[in-house]
């Protein structure tokens, strides 16, 4: 389950990438840097069935990248 974006204040939390554990900041809210990402459904899906939390810059444009290049069941 990914965090729901379209709620909740503009309050930035420290959280830990749930692939490298980079820490990042995350509002949780539509001001937050990864609303204005185009994730690919397949990316969505692939995160969505793994984390419950968001995962940094660096590792959402890496899976992105290889969503593009690759099929979904070949990111990791």
């Amino acid at each position: 389950m990914m965090p729901d974006h379209t709620t909740g204040g503009s309050e930035r939390k420290m959280v830990a990438c749930p692939i490298c554990g980079a820490e990042f900041q995350c509002s949780r809210s539509l001001d937050c840097w990864c609303v204005r990402k185009i994730v690919p459904a397949a990316v969505t899906e692939y995160l969505a069935a793994r984390y419950d939390t968001c995962v940094c810059s660096n590792c959402l444009e890496r899976l992105i990248g290889q969503s593009e290049a690759e099929s979904p069941d070949a990111m990791t």
